[in-house]
């Protein structure tokens, strides 16, 4: 298993268990929530569970089954260029397609999907700090994976002549990606969390003489 499924898997999971809570709330501002679920749930089948060549089952398909990058990064210069070199022209080719298509879309449905659920969840908060935070945190996210495409498609372009600090800031970049992804999705389940207690105990407190 590999990093990218040790987080992606555990998101869904999380993301599931997030729609059954708001299947009780969409009367509240639930159902933007859930259709963006569904907006990912369907983007993640089209770039991560087919062949089609803007996912990453084509591009690794072309590289011969080694590993991408947000799979499994690389912090050594020296091992990001001998992987881009082992990729094959073909390869390479449709892992840079790959960067300005599926690797576009479907971190874009995830930030509609956290956008909304922030939004849900920001209504039920009190602290105008933590409003600030469950949104900046996904747009963070979604920067420094963008980010992260940016450099790969670069490498990918300039090669053979890569650039040398490109590469040493790769790794470093995927790794702040999958931790403010796992931040935002804590984030927000946090906040989820603290407004439903704010709203049992509001509840409590009015049926009380």
């Amino acid at each position: 298993m590999t990093q990218e499924h040790l987080i992606f898997i555990p998101t869904i999971f999380f993301m599931g268990v997030i729609a059954g809570l708001l299947v009780t709330s969409r009367k509240s501002g639930g159902l933007p929530v859930l259709l963006a679920l569904g907006l990912v749930l369907g983007m993640f089948g089209i770039t991560h569970l087919t062949k089609l060549p803007i996912g990453a089952g084509a591009v690794q398909a072309a590289i011969g089954g080694a590993p991408l990058f947000d799979q499994s990064p690389s912090f050594s210069t020296a091992e990001v260029l001998e992987r881009i070199e082992g990729f094959g022209a073909q390869g390479r080719e449709t892992y840079r397609l790959m960067t300005y298509t599926g690797d576009v879309l479907f971190p874009l449905s995830l930030l509609a999907f956290f956008l909304a659920f922030a939004r849900f969840t920001g209504g039920r908060m009190r602290s105008e700090t933590w409003r600030r935070l469950v949104y900046a945190l996904p747009i963070a996210w979604f920067v420094t994976d963008m980010l992260e495409n940016a450099l790969i498609h670069t490498l990918i372009s300039s090669y053979p002549t890569p650039s040398m600090m490109f590469a040493t800031m790769l790794g470093p970049i995927t790794l702040t990606k999958f931790v403010l992804l796992v931040s935002s999705l804590l984030g927000l389940l946090l906040a989820l969390g603290l407004g439903h207690l704010r709203g049992r105990s509001t509840a409590v407190s009015k049926t009380c003489p």
